[in-house]
């Protein structure tokens, strides 16, 4: 778009001199006006039609007769020269082959037609010279400007190639994790399961014997740590087995299930590009023990049970999350084990931690950068 415009003024500024010179020459006419905003009509629609070769082959065509139309009658001057060197760049941007070639030939007749006709060989000579100049200019500019296009387009693969090859890194790496956790998962339920329930059975079968009223609650109390370790047991097992979720969608999904659990009132406020933040699976915990443990303060401290959480990054290389809650009165702040956990847990990623009292609103701010990649 720059390009365009720094030609339209050029130009203008060209085609205004030319139209001065031949004023001086032969005066005004309306047509010369005409054909001059006809000219630039044409130019200025040429980004807008260049997909449709034909039709984009006619402008071109008309434009350089246009110059020569309005210029026929005065001895061919340098102005008219830059003028069909403008549009010659144009031509060259958009075709190709015998179309490219064609124009070529069309503005080289129209530019040594006046010498020819006042038989004046040596400008003839000067011209031909500096129009084979120009247009090896420009057909090396053309021939760089393909190789350009031609190494962004491979970049641009290279790069699809690469992200696809990161994705499919990363999906291998979650499937061997997830592998992982089901071996570990088996061997949990295969040992610690097995013989839980077998403690269990020992148990049942010692207390159906046991006529003792003090051993018989030793008994049933041991039973019980068995049975809570064994479901525990379970549990751990079932989490194990369960695919690994990370990023903030899944630490959303949590925090909706602790607000359903605790009867709390969340407001999620996401700013944009936060949930394509690459969080990691030690950055979604540390994100969701956070948020878990501001929450609680909150309902320990406070008697609102209303909260906003802002998800925002900052740079695209780091995430920040707030968490907002109404206070009625500022409190003198001192820092317990869970604030104090929160702040080393967030400094271990690098991030830093901040708390702040203003305006009725106690704010929670984390902040952490991406881990790199490699």
């Amino acid at each position: 778009m720059f390009t365009l415009w720094f030609n339209l003024i050029y130009l203008i500024v060209v085609w205004g001199f030319a139209i001065y010179s031949k004023v001086n020459q032969a005066g005004l006419s309306p047509v010369t006006i005409f054909l001059s905003v006809f000219f630039f009509i044409i130019y200025f629609c040429l980004p807008l039609i260049h997909h449709r070769k034909g039709l984009f082959q006619i402008s071109i065509f008309l434009l350089n007769a246009i110059v020569f139309l309005n210029f026929w009658s005065q001895s061919f001057g340098g102005f008219i020269f830059l003028i069909l060197i403008i549009v010659a760049k144009e031509a060259v941007e958009y075709l190709q082959g015998k179309s490219l070639y064609f124009h070529f030939f069309t503005q080289y007749i129209i530019i040594i037609s006046p010498y020819i006709i006042d038989q004046n060989f040596m400008l003839l000579s000067y011209v031909n010279l500096l129009i084979l100049l120009i247009y090896s200019w420009i057909y090396i500019w053309q021939r760089t400007n393909k190789s350009h296009m031609l190494l962004k387009t491979e970049h641009d693969e290279l790069q699809n190639n690469y992200r696809k090859l990161k994705r499919q890194v990363a999906i291998n790496e979650k499937n061997v994790r997830q592998e992982e956790r089901n071996q570990i998962a088996r061997e949990i339920h295969d040992s610690v399961g097995h013989r839980l329930t077998a403690l269990l059975m020992q148990l049942e079968v010692i207390r159906l014997q046991t006529t003792d009223n003090p051993s018989l609650e030793k008994i049933n109390h041991l039973k019980s740590l068995a049975q809570v370790s064994l479901s525990e047991t379970r549990e751990a097992v079932k989490a194990l087995k369960s695919e690994e979720t990370t990023g903030l969608t899944a630490v959303i999904q949590l925090i909706r299930k602790l607000e359903a659990e605790s009867h709390l009132q969340i407001a999620f406020n996401i700013k944009s590009g936060a949930l394509s933040f690459p969080l990691t699976n030690k950055q979604s915990i540390t994100l969701y023990r956070a948020v878990q443990e501001a929450l609680t303060n909150m309902m320990r401290h406070s008697d609102s049970r209303e909260a906003e959480l802002e998800f925002s990054i900052i740079g695209e290389s780091f995430f920040r999350f707030r968490i907002i809650n109404p206070q009625k009165e500022k409190v003198e702040l001192v820092e317990g084990f869970g604030l104090t956990a929160m702040r080393e847990r967030i400094e271990q990623l690098d991030g830093t931690f901040n708390i702040s009292q203003v305006e009725g609103k106690f704010t929670l701010t984390g902040t952490f950068p991406m881990e790199k990649g490699e």
